[in-house]
């Protein structure tokens, strides 16, 4: 363990994009831990930890837990429950498939279709026997960049809406690699050239993956918060020539402290 190699820092801000007395949720930049883990115990910077700082917990008991994970390289939403009540109720939303998740990926090449379901078993993160897992994959712009990231003269590249029916262990990134079309900066299930390329670029080396929206009804009232991309993202996708993201989400709305 003492030669694993580390991992980068977050460089980017987080921030806070809706808050309730039940909850809040919360943006999550690249390389930064939800929180604190059996595999990363001396790393003592999480969202969770920049949240308690920030004032965020409950007035009541100081109550702050994460009712879902992110990846440590994936930007995006995390949800934060503000009472051990509401805690259960909101992770009932996720274990029912309740609430959608909604991600945006740049990945290798132009899907076969605008729409495809990629439905393959995946191992879950507590057991390595495949279960069911579907993802609905939708693509929403693509270009063909005149920047040779392989051994052709051009790349061609497309930005793709992910809605997971399942919540399997990186299933979104799994099932673009089974369908060849891995995600930029995916250095687990990613395509090697172009990782040597983006890591060789004057642009920032990260999963081009992003937790984008969350829609979910809590209390009798559906709630939809969307996050735009991360800094890092956005500069990469304006500079390859994309336009469609801009036109995605607004801005980090509905924040009250609560």
């Amino acid at each position: 363990m003492g030669d694993r190699k580390p991992f980068p820092l977050p460089t980017e801000p987080h921030a806070v994009c809706f808050a309730h007395p039940d909850f809040l949720v919360a943006y999550k930049p690249h390389h930064l831990l939800v929180h604190r883990t059996d595999w990363a115990r001396e790393d003592h910077d999480n969202l969770k930890n920049r949240l308690l700082d920030d004032g965020w917990a409950s007035n009541s008991d100081g109550w702050l837990q994460p009712v879902h994970r992110l990846d440590r390289p994936t930007s995006g939403l995390v949800m934060f429950s503000r009472n051990r009540d509401a805690h259960a109720s909101l992770h009932q939303l996720f274990l029912a498939h309740d609430l959608e998740k909604t991600y945006f990926a740049l990945i290798r090449g132009w899907l076969p279709e605008s729409r495809c379901v990629i439905e393959k078993p995946l191992p879950t993160s507590h057991h390595p026997d495949p279960k069911p897992a579907q993802t609905v994959v939708e693509e929403l712009e693509r270009i063909e960049s005149p920047w040779a990231m392989t051994r052709y003269a051009t790349t061609r590249l497309s930005l793709i809406r992910c809605t997971p029916k399942t919540g399997r262990y990186h299933q979104i990134r799994l099932h673009l690699k089974h369908l060849r079309h891995p995600i930029l900066g995916d250095t687990a299930h990613g395509d090697r050239a172009h990782n040597r390329w983006l890591r060789n670029s004057p642009f920032d080396f990260v999963l081009m993956l992003h937790a984008g929206q969350l829609s979910f009804t809590h209390g009798g009232d559906h709630h939809q918060i969307s996050r735009g991309f991360s800094p890092s993202m956005k500069s990469f996708l304006d500079a390859l020539g994309f336009g469609v993201h801009n036109d995605i989400f607004g801005s980090c709305s509905g924040l009250m402290k609560a």
